[in-house]
């Protein structure tokens, strides 16, 4: 009787928590699929797009206020391991937002790269075509910050970001970011000023769709910590096959000072068994300027979101 009683007790606890909140939502990714990279020999099961388990939730606390919070870990589900040290490494954020938007602290992508340098690679950054990782994030930009406080806002068509960190470094991180919509165009822009004296980087991005394709072209310029003068290119196309495909194709570059350009190119296939699950393919080259070689990889695999 008095287990029972301990029982009711505890599920009443948790059932008090969890009226609490207006929602909370338990997501997550598994992908795994059988991959080479450019440049590697080894063939291995590998996973394409970061596999991940989170958490979010919202309460209402009336007036048009919120509370949020979000908190994602990222793991290697061929062996069960984790991607980095951070056990939270996807993101671990609270919040409050209103009608003014929205003010997150903690763990969190940077505005630049959430509405500019990762919505022009039609990879998305994923798979061992994503381009964006050989352009508009490499040698400078940031993906993410830790101690920040990040504003986001959206009036009309028009979202706009901002974020500022606590970091070890001569400069404190920040990024500002804006990204336009109007039917079938968007438009973005970005700045990155990541820890460093030097660092800097500027994006300028636009997609187009029309009909079944939507073309997408951005381009970076800026400075990395050596004051060596970086310029970034990525031009990207999507089109949908039938009513569950897609074929992707992009190309993407990255100068730094008078070297010659890294140049990767990537074409991939999309299947969407369900809302949910996915097929992927796709064959990437990358032209490395530093071992002076061209090199090739590719990937085939399956993806469920939930």
């Amino acid at each position: 009787m008095k287990k029972s009683l301990l029982a009711l007790a505890v599920l009443g606890a948790f059932a008090g928590a969890a009226s609490a909140q207006s929602s909370v939502t338990l997501y997550g990714k598994l992908d795994l699929g059988f991959a080479k990279a450019a440049g590697s020999a080894d063939k291995q099961v590998a996973d394409g797009s970061s596999s991940r388990v989170g958490f979010r939730g919202v309460e209402d606390l009336g007036g048009g206020l919120k509370a949020m919070f979000q908190f994602e870990h990222r793991f290697n589900p061929d062996t069960g391991t984790v991607t980095n040290a951070a056990f939270w490494h996807g993101i671990s954020t609270v919040g409050l937002g209103g009608s003014f938007g929205t003010v997150n602290l903690g763990r969190q992508y940077t505005a630049a790269f959430s509405l500019a340098t990762n919505v022009i690679d039609p990879f998305g950054g994923d798979t061992v075509a994503g381009l964006r990782g050989e352009s508009l994030t490499k040698s400078v930009a940031r993906l993410r910050t830790d101690n920040s406080v990040r504003y986001d806002g959206t009036f009309g068509g028009l979202k706009v970001a901002a974020d500022i960190a606590e970091a070890t470094g001569v400069d404190r991180p920040y990024s500002v970011a804006a990204q336009y919509a109007a039917g079938p165009f968007m438009v973005a822009a970005s700045y990155d000023n990541p820890t460093g004296a030097n660092d800097n980087l500027a994006t300028l991005g636009a997609a187009y769709t029309f009909g079944p394709a939507k073309v997408s072209l951005g381009i970076g310029r800026g400075d990395n910590n050596s004051n060596v003068s970086v310029k970034q290119a990525l031009v990207g196309v999507t089109v949908k096959v039938g009513a569950a495909g897609q074929v992707l194709a992009g190309y993407a570059q990255q100068e730094v000072g008078t070297a010659d350009a890294t140049k990767k190119m990537s074409l991939g296939y999309r299947h969407n068994l369900s809302k949910r699950t996915q097929l992927y393919t796709d064959v990437t080259r990358v032209n490395d300027l530093l071992s002076k070689t061209e090199k090739t990889g590719y990937d085939f695999g399956v993806v469920h979101n939930f």
